[in-house]
């Protein structure tokens, strides 16, 4: 090669376009992540930022800079991409979490890690270490990332929750035996956008307000007799009842003891979230 032709090669910009990096594997496992539905996933903004990792710089320092700059960016663009609660949530509600024993924090964490989903990431990592000898990975994350973009456009290219063809239906009143309305799975369908999640939850709503247990007028024959029938409902406060103005309900006149005088605190699987119901019942029953 002579001079001249090293020279033009050596001024071409072509040869600041540096390739994605180790970002590959970011965006192989989100890639993942998504597939298996735990992300709720934002096209366009990744597709920035994979635009911004990938502008060509010709300063190498530079180069480096954007990249320690892109590590926060990218852990903020994570997420926002999980199902994890907004930053807003976490600041106003974090002081719970200061009720929470170390026992309960151990078993949240664990709950939270899904070994399943390290041992694919693990996998990921190092397929891509191996393949990336031989092939520029770059060019299938832009291709993925694209083709998320424009599905995204076009409309939902794949379902990532299970879909039911099912109506609603209705268990007809019976006098014979307690009987509990039936009903199949809400249709459901498409991407978990806001909008199919909301025509989701109103749709849960419509359903359930068919649904009713209905209750015989007698107990037969051979029954089993019972000294002691406590309802309690899970995080349903007396407020919430006095909300819904159901607080004058002819049922609540046929309870022998009922509890009006305490609340319940919005923290789902506490232990020790029912402590008054428990303290009251702990003499009557064994």
């Amino acid at each position: 090669m002579s001079a001249k032709n090293k020279q033009q090669e050596s001024q071409s910009p072509w040869r600041y376009w540096r390739g994605l990096g180790a970002w590959n594997y970011y965006f192989l496992l989100k890639f993942a992540l998504l597939w298996f539905g735990y992300l709720n996933f934002h096209p366009l903004a990744n597709l920035v930022f994979l635009a911004f990792l990938l502008f060509p710089i010709p300063a190498y320092r530079v180069h480096r800079w954007r990249h320690w700059i892109a590590i926060p960016i990218g852990i903020g663009l994570l997420y926002h991409d999980t199902w994890l609660p907004g930053i807003n949530s976490i600041m106003s509600q974090g002081s719970q979490i200061t009720g929470f024993s170390f026992n309960y924090l151990i078993e949240l964490l664990s709950r939270f890690i899904n070994w399943a989903m390290i041992g694919t990431a693990f996998v990921i990592l190092v397929g891509y270490l191996f393949i990336s000898q031989w092939i520029r990975v770059t060019v299938f994350v832009v291709a993925a990332m694209i083709w998320l973009n424009v599905a995204g456009i076009a409309g939902p290219a794949f379902s990532l929750a299970p879909t039911a063809e099912t109506a609603a239906t209705t268990v007809p009143a019976s006098t014979d035996q307690p009987s509990a309305a039936g009903s199949s799975p809400v249709e459901a369908g498409g991407p978990p956008t806001d909008a199919n999640l909301t025509a989701h939850l109103n749709a849960f709503y419509e359903q359930e307000k068919t649904r009713h247990t209905t209750f015989p007028a007698s107990l037969p024959g051979d029954a089993q007799p019972f000294d002691l029938l406590v309802i309690n409902i899970c995080s349903l406060s007396w407020s919430d009842i006095e909300a819904i103005q159901l607080d004058k309900h002819p049922l609540w006149s046929k309870f022998d003891i009922l509890f009006i005088k305490f609340q319940l605190s919005h923290r789902l699987q506490r232990p020790g979230v029912y402590p008054p119901v428990t303290r009251q019942l702990r003499p009557v029953i064994p």
